[in-house]
């Protein structure tokens, strides 16, 4: 059974239209490149977050985080201002259901807003094996956000796909085929965390979908009542979530505006105006009321958000196109040279994090007598790759066991002005002289 009666109208052409576009969207993502690297993936074999040609490693957390921010900040920021228009307009749970319930009537034999007395069962069994295509769609593009999409469909022609990534797909698959064909808006009425606290986001000025009462009531049957409204249901039959608009603002809307579009033909049917349900201010109690924009609400979750903005293009200047980790040599910590002179093995692990290769000299800073010892210098580097490097680091002789502090400096060649410097500590056993 399929929730709620479809319905024509100005809304239920835009949300078409927006559905195609932002499923095209989610399928086309994975697919892109910027500057050679995917637009957005997470890369978990290889601990990388690419991100509109942004490569994030894993100890820099704080992109990570204030990307986060970002789109909490925006969620806020657009609900404040019309609602739930994520949940409308942009939820894939919306998307997806809504993509889902036309495949069926369609098969199954609808004439527009009319069902079928009684399905065929060629046609149920039609729609179920086309949810089940889609699904693997939907599976194989969910795993490409965190796979090689072109990898990925190369190895499932040839049957070489790991086991991992083959049960993550069927998982996938299978949660969207559940979810988007049989639970549909169920998820949104019962289990969406969204609802639960979207109200203490809203304020009197917030845009929802909401019956103008001062002008439907008090509602009957044509020249029976007073008001506009003539309570023929019909916006309770084509909610997805089974709620009566007429009752209020209510957590179960997810402002899918098909009861504007269903009481929208009702008024022309009858020559009446009109967006008798349409999008209103929380507060207002007729459509002539006005929302205002600029609220304080508004204003402090806009300067939030264009903070985490500024913020994340300084750390974005600031940050390094490379990166050097100094660690000592755990199987070989301490040598002594044939020349009797101290020495210690450290591990140097570069990283590139530009989309452009670098070519990275080495050098130590440490008081007179200290040597580097390094088979590689300079170091090329590939966009976005690393490289380990064993160095030694021999010293003067010494008669008692102590520290020294010493830094290892990594400078790009073609621009010294980028450099990093490291500090390490070398370890004197004590020998004689």
């Amino acid at each position: 059974m399929l929730d709620g009666k479809p319905v024509r109208g100005f809304f239920r052409r835009l949300r078409t239209r927006v559905d195609a576009v932002l499923i095209a969207i989610l399928f086309l993502v994975p697919w892109l490149e910027l500057g050679g690297e995917p637009v957005l993936r997470l890369d978990l074999p290889h601990r990388r977050f690419h991100v509109l040609g942004l490569v994030i490693f894993p100890d820099e957390l704080l992109f990570l985080w204030l990307i986060v921010i970002g789109l909490a900040l925006a969620l806020f920021f657009f609900t404040a201002l019309a609602g739930r228009l994520w949940c409308g307009w942009g939820c894939p749970q919306s998307v997806f259901s809504d993509l889902f319930a036309g495949i069926a009537r369609r098969l199954q034999g609808w004439r527009g807003t009319r069902a079928p007395a009684r399905p065929s069962r060629a046609g149920v069994v039609a729609t179920h094996l086309v949810w089940a295509a889609l699904s693997l769609v939907i599976g194989f593009h969910l795993v490409a956000y965190f796979s090689a999409p072109r990898e990925l469909a190369s190895d499932l022609l040839h049957r070489t796909v790991s086991g991992t990534r083959l049960g993550f797909l069927l998982a996938a698959s299978g949660l969207a085929y559940f979810d988007f064909g049989i639970v549909r808006q169920t998820f949104c009425k019962y289990l969406c965390p969204y609802a639960r606290f979207q109200g203490v986001l809203f304020d009197a000025d917030t845009l929802v979908v909401a019956y103008d009462a001062a002008r439907g009531e008090p509602r009957g049957k044509r020249g029976k009542a007073a008001g506009d409204c003539v309570d023929c249901g019909l916006c309770v039959a084509v909610c997805p979530t089974q709620i009566d608009i007429r009752q209020g603002l209510q957590l179960e809307c997810i402002a899918c505006t098909q009861c504007i579009d269903a009481c929208d033909g009702v008024m022309a049917k009858l020559g009446r105006a009109p967006r008798l349900i349409g999008y209103r201010a929380v507060s207002a109690r007729a459509a002539s009321a006005r929302a205002r924009i600029l609220r304080p609400r508004v204003v402090a979750y806009g300067a939030l958000l264009a903070a985490v903005v500024v913020a994340f293009a300084a750390a974005l200047r600031e940050r390094s196109p490379f990166e050097v980790f100094v660690g000592h040599n755990a199987a070989s910590l301490y040598a002594t040279l044939s020349d009797g002179r101290p020495g210690n093995a450290y591990t140097l692990r570069l990283e590139n994090r530009d989309t452009v290769a670098h070519r990275l000299e080495l050098s130590l800073e440490a008081p007179a007598g200290f040597e580097l010892v390094t088979g590689v210098n300079p170091i090329e580097l590939a966009p976005t790759a690393s490289r380990e490097l064993r160095v030694f680091v021999a010293a003067p002789h010494v008669e008692s066991a102590s520290l020294q502090p010493i830094a290892f400096t990594v400078a790009d060649v073609e621009r010294p002005a980028a450099r990093l410097r490291r500090s390490a500590t070398f370890i004197f056993e004590g020998t004689p002289k």
